[in-house]
């Protein structure tokens, strides 16, 4: 039975736990439009004194949280991140090729085969000599353009992609710091609800940037994994950086560092997030589409040049090249080894593919492989040495080591570089032969032809065709892309809802809470004045 001071006692913890409780009732109020604020409740506990019982304490202030559905906000935040950056970057690269505003490279391809048909009606005109070299350069110019504005945005995202890695680096030391005050504050045994807040708000605009995976140690501090690489630990944050890429046109790729000057690549470990995206277009998505562009612009080039250099012009010149002649490339991975370099020039236009080649030299052999179709030759390298293969020749120089890789292409640049060779009209050839001259045009309408003609190098399609199918593409990765950003949107939006249903502050609640917690307070209160009003009484009788 509790005597009149257990009374008293019991009146004050109530009071103070009634207290607490509005407290808290007041901090969920006020941050019922906060970001990422998780509901706090109070944990009432009955107390034990002596001989005194029946008192109330506030244990604990709990966090009201499903973690399982907290933990699929995070993780979705990954592909609604990546989705936003490839529906943003798609919808830049579709206005690159708009033909909507007669500028673009269709409507330059339409206005130079028309120049061609109207010289070819009329093959000793000057004017239309004339207009066709415009159309020409304007082509050129186009071609050239486009290129330009792919390359600019393959930098753009290089750009953005250094940036993010800034922004990562930031949020894992901010996580960092967290995770410490979270640890001091649970060693003085206070309540770190606020601190678990803000760390849940940071894994989430981390999770946005990059793909991660977290997992708590048994002092609550979260331990943040990138690409199988410890970012966090505990207080002690770790970093990603941008280190330049030689094989990849000086653009960066990701490296984790863990000290020391300990540096393990990561690019292709980073699967969600809007750096997976990034990298995705930067060294894949955009470079495919200027590969397209190069081959469009070289089998152009490649089909007028071969009928330039076999026609003859007013002035009776002949084997000039209309636009300035293909130039192969062949590049030396930065991992070669031995002191050996490569020169491709182009043995028979007729037979080139305009696929890309990669040259491997292993055990004394060389290998030149077809990297589209997989066709490849094979034979001994003990020296300088040529190579004829699908119309190139490749001439490898002495000195290559074993293990030693060279790309090689006889497209790549050629839309950046596209340009017109003849600068004088009459050069222009339209007669087969020097006899034919001025009135033949049967060089000139061959050259109209290539407007209709099937290409090999382009999959059997002519160089409209080929060009429309490649926007065609470009716009369905691009609806494909929002499709996608819509339904992640959806899964985020249900996610929030579901999130909010159980840690969202309710007003209607808290008020109810709030009046309930007033009562508590005012009749323990009331408890505490009849305790009193006893004691006076006892005084009074012992008087």
């Amino acid at each position: 039975m509790a005597s009149i001071l257990g009374i008293f006692n019991i009146g004050q913890q109530a009071l103070l736990a009634e207290q607490t409780a509005l407290s808290v009732t007041s901090q969920n109020i006020s941050n019922v439009n906060t970001p990422g604020y998780s509901r706090q409740s109070v944990v009432f506990e009955t107390t034990v004194s002596g001989l005194d019982s029946g008192g109330v304490s506030a244990d604990q202030i709990q966090r009201v949280v499903n973690q399982f559905i907290d933990n699929q906000v995070t993780a979705e935040q990954s592909s609604l991140g990546q989705y936003t950056v490839e529906q943003n970057v798609l919808n830049q690269v579709q206005s690159v090729f708009n033909d909507l505003q007669g500028t673009g490279v269709n409507q330059a391809l339409s206005d130079f085969f028309a120049s061609l048909q109207d010289l070819a009606n009329n093959p000793t005109g000057f004017t239309e000599r004339s207009a066709l070299l415009a159309k020409a350069q304007s082509l050129a110019q186009q071609f050239n353009s486009t290129s330009g504005q792919l390359q600019q945005m393959r930098k753009d995202l290089n750009g953005q992609i250094q940036s993010d890695l800034g922004t990562i680096n930031t949020l894992a030391q901010q996580i960092a710091d967290v995770n410490g005050q979270i640890s001091q504050a649970e060693s003085l045994n206070q309540s770190p609800n606020a601190l678990l807040d803000q760390r849940g708000q940071l894994l989430n605009q981390l999770s946005n940037l990059v793909n991660i995976t977290t997992f708590q140690d048994s002092q609550g501090q979260t331990t943040v994994m990138v690409g199988g690489q410890p970012l966090v630990e505990g207080s002690t944050a770790h970093a990603l950086q941008g280190t330049s890429n030689p094989d990849n046109a000086g653009l960066v790729n990701v490296q984790f560092d863990a000290g020391g000057g300990l540096l393990t690549d990561l690019t292709g470990a980073i699967t969600g997030g809007q750096l997976k995206g990034l990298i995705e277009l930067r060294d894949n998505t955009v470079p495919g589409y200027l590969d397209q562009l190069d081959k469009l612009a070289a089998s152009l080039v490649n089909g007028v040049n071969q009928l330039q250099q076999s026609g003859y012009g007013l002035d009776g010149s002949t084997g000039l090249n209309f636009f300035q002649p293909l130039a192969p490339t062949s590049t030396a991975l930065s991992a070669n080894t031995g002191s050996a370099t490569v020169t491709t020039t182009v043995n028979d236009p007729t037979q080139l593919t305009f696929d890309n080649y990669q040259l491997s030299v292993s055990g004394g052999n060389y290998t030149l492989l077809n990297l589209t179709t997989g066709s490849s030759t094979t034979g001994a390298y003990a020296g300088a040495t040529v190579v004829t293969f699908e119309g190139l020749n490749v001439a490898i120089g002495a000195g290559a080591a074993s293990g030693d890789v060279f790309t090689i292409s006889a497209h790549q640049g050629e839309a950046g570089g596209m340009a017109v060779a003849i600068t004088d009209p009459n050069q222009i050839a339209a007669s087969a032969t020097a006899a034919g001259i001025p009135g033949d045009n049967s060089i000139v309408l061959q050259m109209a032809g290539l407007q209709n003609q099937a290409m090999t190098p382009l999959g059997g399609t002519t160089l409209q065709n080929y060009y429309g199918n490649m926007v065609g593409a470009i716009g369905a990765s691009a609806q494909r892309s929002q499709s996608n950003l819509s339904a992640q949107q959806t899964i985020q939006q249900q996610l929030d809802a579901m999130r909010q249903s159980t840690s969202g502050v309710s007003l209607d609640q808290e008020m109810t809470n709030l009046l309930m917690y007033q009562r508590a307070y005012q009749a323990a209160a009331k408890l505490i004045t009849v305790a009193d009003q006893i004691y006076q009484t006892l005084l009074n009788m012992t008087q």
